[in-house]
């Protein structure tokens, strides 16, 4: 059978991936890549990685790149040539690019990592109503949409007043398809190196922290749970900061606040090290939409993690087993308390969660559905 020729369009760089909807873009896209003909498309400035896809960095970057008519006519130029099945968008701001379909006859779909008009009305943005209009359009004029989570989808569908036939799920995955194997060296070199005693407790928190929910995650760490744990605890633990992007007013804090047994670690490498090092994951996020992927990312790892209601929107909580503690909102004391309780759980991530939640799996779901559609149309 031939491979489903598709054509992706994501306009930031894609590579290396560093924020939390790179990775899943990119992650999902190389799994794809594995089972059928894909092009990528990306903003210039991406690295060419080894990867299962042909990589094109050839979108310029400026302020109005979404909305460039030479942008368009570049992609347009690429679709011609490629003669792709099949056009994702990485992005529903790039809706008005649907109009390709219109001149090709090529299907566009639109991959939503994010309702974009609630995160921007949850941030105070002014214009969040405009990107309602736009996002709603965008989703109208898609051949179909994949969303993060069912919540995300039932959003689009009554809002955007879109068919449920058209809509469908694409979970944030993880490269892993099973249990990653423990290694008591890679724990004891990563402790070491930020100079952490080995019997130490670990209680991690990750993320890109230029980001307002991740400054509100660390606000939450520095004021409400750091006091918390000194009180439960004493010492003999570490709450370890990992992720790039932090404001200087923010490392000036966390070089005061080092006697409150906080370190920075600023931005790491390979969180994966980190994460497999640390005793458990907290995720204090009070800001909904799309799903938190530091969350999948930590129970892929084996680790446990203790998260907001908000924070764990949209993780099938039945593939978990006890890996995931979910506490109500705003409360403090049961988000420390549950920190400390979940030191002592055991029994590892359960093989439902890794057949779930797998990039392999995802992008099969994907192609099937592409497939199916493109079917249709022919």
């Amino acid at each position: 059978m031939n491979k489903l020729k598709i054509l992706s369009i994501a306009p930031e760089p894609l590579c290396p991936p560093i924020s939390g909807d790179q990775k899943g873009v990119f992650g999902y896209l190389n799994a794809l890549g594995q089972i059928s003909q894909l092009t990528v498309i990306t903003g210039v400035g991406s690295t060419i990685p080894e990867c299962s896809f042909e990589l094109r960095p050839i979108v310029p970057r400026s302020a109005f790149r979404r909305i460039s008519r030479a942008n368009y006519k570049i992609i347009y130029d690429q679709v011609i040539e490629l003669k792709p099945d099949v056009i994702i968008l990485e992005q529903p701001v790039l809706g008005w690019m649907g109009t390709l379909s219109k001149k090709t006859g090529v299907p566009v779909f639109i991959h939503s990592i994010n309702i974009e008009y609630l995160r921007s009305m949850a941030t105070g943005k002014w214009w969040w109503p405009a990107m309602f209009e736009w996002e709603r359009f965008a989703m109208k004029m898609a051949k179909g949409a994949f969303f993060t989570t069912d919540q995300d989808r039932q959003i689009a569908i009554n809002k955007f007043n879109l068919s449920p036939e058209k809509c469908f799920l694409k979970p944030y995955g993880i490269e892993q398809t099973s249990l990653p194997a423990a290694n008591s060296d890679e724990r004891a070199e990563v402790r070491k190196k930020h100079g952490i005693d080995p019997n130490d407790k670990v209680f991690m928190f990750f993320g890109v922290l230029k980001y307002l929910p991740s400054i509100e995650s660390l606000s939450i760490i520095i004021d409400e749970i750091s006091p918390r744990l000194h009180k439960l605890l004493g010492s003999g633990y570490k709450i370890l900061i990992c992720g790039g992007g932090l404001s200087k007013e923010y490392q000036n804090r966390f070089n005061d606040l080092k006697k409150n047994n906080i370190v920075y670690a600023g931005f790491v490498e390979d969180i994966n090290a980190y994460i497999r090092s640390s005793d458990v994951i907290m995720n204090p996020a009070l800001q909904s939409g799309g799903i938190k992927s530091k969350v999948i990312e930590a129970i892929g790892q084996n680790r446990p993690v203790v998260s907001t209601s908000l924070g764990a929107i949209g993780i099938d909580t039945t593939v978990c087993g006890n890996k995931l503690q979910v506490v109500v909102d705003n409360n403090w004391d049961m988000f420390s308390n549950s920190l400390v309780n979940a030191l002592s759980l055991t029994g590892d991530t359960p093989q439902a969660f890794f057949d779930k939640y797998s990039w392999n799996g995802i992008a099969k779901n994907v192609y099937d559905t592409l497939h199916t559609t493109v079917k249709k149309n022919k």
